[in-house]
């Protein structure tokens, strides 16, 4: 079948767009049964970059994606500076030092002493180095095997996280391969293949649980963790075909090319909700319960939010929140 019914070619500008609307979807205190499906998800981004992956020398691959460390030191630091500045005493529980340290080393997965709205910068420390390791991985069938069951070893073996992400970076890595083959196969997803593929992820969500690249937690089996990553990227592949075909996909468009800025501000601008509340005299003794019982106003409110910022914002304000220092500088 084709039209709607089949998906042949892939527009990796929506999937992005639709892959980052799902985490900022599973950051806005969605009840545990949403939260799982979509935690699956991320994989999907890693994919669209391999999908791209091109031919091209070392310095080239270097000059183009070190925008991805300078986001997360910029954006990282801006983060945890507002956070150690407003944050109440009762959410700073460690001392400054502590929260400035682990973001330094790329240690994210702290959750409760690194600055929270920092957070999903880790993936930027993370794709950076996965990128790096997969140009000198892929020129080797051995070395690619190698990194591919290395990347299985992290899934199985339950770990603490290394710094700077690069435990993260060799999980990655079979998704960059995965998109790569993908594109090289011309391989195409049928309304079956999606229907199925939902089916498998919602019972895999359920009963292998969430799972977090950021953390190294891959719920009750890594094997079957990678399996429902595999079907998130099926399911949001086909997605991003059927916001294209509805003409539905200029928001995740302005998403997907504002990406960098988007994750690393989206819970950021969130807070503003709170910020509000609080001003109108209204106390939230536990924000968790509180986004659990109303995730959906939020995460609304936050979307727009972050697409009024995306459209509004000046754009030279948008590239030095994001460390974008070559085109800072640039005197177009």
């Amino acid at each position: 079948m084709k039209s709607i019914y089949k998906v042949e070619k892939i527009n990796i500008l929506i999937l992005e767009g639709l892959a980052i609307f799902f985490v900022m979807l599973v950051h806005a205190g969605t009840p545990n049964y949403i939260y799982a499906f979509f935690s699956y998800g991320l994989g999907s981004l890693v994919f669209a970059r391999g999908y791209q992956w091109k031919k091209r020398d070392f310095k080239e691959l270097l000059s183009s994606r070190i925008l991805l460390v300078q986001t997360y030191y910029v954006a990282g630091f801006i983060n945890t500076i507002i956070f150690l500045l407003i944050a109440p005493a009762n959410v700073q529980k460690y001392p400054k030092y502590t929260y400035l340290m682990n973001f330094l080393l790329g240690r994210m997965d702290k959750l409760d002493q690194v600055a929270v709205n920092a957070i999903p910068t880790w993936f930027f420390l993370m794709l950076f180095f996965a990128e790096i390791l997969f140009y000198f991985v892929e020129k080797s069938k051995f070395l690619l095997i190698f990194s591919i069951i290395g990347s299985f070893v992290f899934r199985i073996f339950a770990h603490e996280p290394l710094p700077f992400k690069i435990d993260t970076a060799i999980v990655a890595l079979p998704f960059f391969w995965i998109g790569r083959e993908w594109k090289k196969r011309n391989l195409s997803i049928s309304i079956v293949d999606f229907m199925l593929a939902t089916v498998g992820l919602i019972l895999i969500s359920q009963v292998n649980g969430d799972i977090s690249w950021n953390n190294q937690w891959f719920g009750k089996s890594g094997i079957i963790s990678f399996l429902g990553e595999v079907l998130a990227i099926v399911v949001i592949a086909f997605l991003s075909d059927l916001v294209k075909k509805l003409k539905i996909d200029k928001f995740f468009l302005r998403l997907s090319m504002n990406a960098l800025f988007v994750i690393s501000y989206h819970i950021l601008l969130g807070s503003l909700i709170y910020v509000l509340i609080n001003s109108l005299g209204v106390v939230i003794s536990d924000v968790m319960v509180f986004l659990n019982k109303f995730w959906y106003i939020y995460f609304t409110l936050d979307l727009i939010l972050v697409y009024l910022a995306i459209t509004y914002l000046p754009s030279k304000v948008k590239v030095l929140l994001i460390g974008d220092l070559r085109r800072l500088l640039s005197k177009r």
